[in-house]
């Protein structure tokens, strides 16, 4: 579990890195071309692209230091380079259109760069992975990108089959266990599958933001 949270966590640093002083950069040069005839939906549609072709060279970088890096398991629902490409790709992307939102709510670029520990923080507190979550916390964990990538992750190498058997130590008490079984990494295509769909949901709600906040600049 630690190793692919760590998969996750670089997954989303880089695409919060890359995206988040791309609209706040071009604010000023945004304004003038909106007065004369620039779009929204092209203007954001073309950060989009450019996120996707980024999101897809970077996949391959990370996905190529993964198989050099670390013995690959042997997942039974498809090849592991398949499934850690998709869901590397789907958190790079994600994590590129929260940056992008936030980025078109920041008013200047040091705002953005210090946005980027914030934004991390949460992502790492509530992936699941360190705490447990439960109440509260578990709802706040639903609304945190890193709970689905390390969700589809965790069900790619079915986690849950690597954990022990409980063990006695000599007093008698039950010696704790790495993490507990949780269907959250349930080794199924409905699991990876709702972990995808879920990863491609936040985007979306990212991108709406951004383009709700973008109009709220229109000064005609």
């Amino acid at each position: 579990m630690r190793v692919l949270f760590v998969f996750t966590c670089a997954a989303i640093w880089v695409g919060l890195s890359g995206s988040l002083q791309t609209i706040i950069r071009e604010a000023a040069i945004y304004a003038r071309e909106r007065l004369v005839n620039l779009g929204l939906f092209p203007y954001l549609g073309s950060k989009i692209m450019v996120l996707c072709f980024l999101g897809l060279a970077q996949t391959l970088l990370m996905a190529a230091v993964v198989l050099l890096g670390f013995k690959s398991p042997e997942p039974t629902l498809m090849p592991w380079i398949i499934g850690l490409s998709i869901t590397t790709f789907l958190t790079l992307v994600t994590s590129g259109c929260l940056g992008l939102a936030v980025s078109c709510f920041v008013h200047n670029e040091t705002q953005a760069n210090t946005a980027l520990p914030l934004l991390l923080l949460p992502q790492i507190i509530f992936s699941g992975v360190l705490f447990k979550m439960e109440g509260i916390g578990k709802i706040i964990s639903w609304l945190m990108l890193s709970r689905w990538s390390v969700g589809a992750y965790g069900a790619l190498v079915d986690v849950n089959a690597m954990v022990p058997e409980p063990m006695k130590a000599p007093d008698g008490s039950i010696i704790p266990q790495p993490f507990e079984v949780t269907p959250v990494y349930d080794p199924t295509w409905s699991n990876l599958s709702l972990n995808w769909f879920l990863l491609g949901l936040h985007a979306i709600v990212y991108l709406t933001l951004a383009l709700w906040k973008q109009k709220q600049k229109d000064i005609f």
